[in-house]
């Protein structure tokens, strides 16, 4: 998942589990969560899951139910966002299930995508969980920037259409909801499709930000930029 500087696509190897699964609960707002292994990915679709079907007295294996109850939580979720019920961790376990079995014939074939989104679908309230493959293509601006590290899990996340879009945000004053992208934005000219990013502490009492980007495998090139933007404009 790590990023590989100029280098071509490495040949792809079966797959049973996605690096990313990215939720876009509104337009440019969500979740970015990583999963580092299969076991990962599994472990946490499960911690959602089992306990869910233990408590509907559902037999693990009845594959339409799990469905159901997995399609069903993430629907609670994207009705009620700010929900007390919904925290970061379980709406990671929830994202986790529901992707597993949407793509449950995918696994079996070792063709799970690299990158899922879970978004609203156009012109109505439902909800679609689709593979990202526009995320494999490094525009050169960062489509999602996500707010903690790829071995955490990642966490909150802010999404770009364009690089018009991630301009302006970077542009902008940081604030407490939103400080990444202009970070970003400042250090690098650059940069593949997803970067994430966590506070760290710096020298005396400053505060720095540890940045990581991922290419999955394809070619991407991460450029700092030679005379860094000091100040957001307000």
């Amino acid at each position: 998942m790590s990023l590989q500087r100029g280098s071509s696509k490495v040949p792809e190897r079966k797959r049973n589990h996605p690096d990313v699964i990215l939720v876009r609960v509104k337009e440019s707002s969500g979740f970015g969560f990583t999963y580092l292994s299969e076991g990962d990915y599994h472990r946490a679709a499960d911690h959602f899951l089992l306990p869910a079907l233990a408590y509907a007295k559902t037999d693990v294996n009845d594959v339409e139910q799990r469905r159901t109850l997995a399609y069903d939580f993430l629907w609670r979720y994207f009705a009620k966002p700010h929900g007390r019920e919904f925290f970061r961790e379980n709406i990671r376990w929830i994202a986790a299930a529901a992707a597993r079995e949407k793509f449950h014939q995918e696994a079996e074939f070792g063709t799970v995508p690299r990158v899922i989104v879970i978004e609203r679908r156009n012109n109505d309230d439902g909800i679609i969980i689709r593979a990202a493959a526009e995320y494999l293509d490094h525009p050169g601006y960062p489509r999602a920037v996500i707010v903690g590290k790829h071995i955490y899990g990642g966490g909150a996340a802010h999404f770009f259409d364009s690089a018009a879009e991630f301009e302006k945000a970077g542009q902008k004053a940081p604030t407490q909801d939103v400080w990444l992208p202009q970070i970003v934005y400042r250090l690098y000219e650059e940069t593949p499709s997803v970067v994430l990013g966590m506070p760290k502490p710096g020298k005396g009492q400053e505060l720095g930000v540890e940045c990581q980007a991922l290419s999955f495998g394809m070619r991407a090139r991460l450029h700092e930029r030679k005379v860094p933007i000091t100040k957001p404009r307000r």
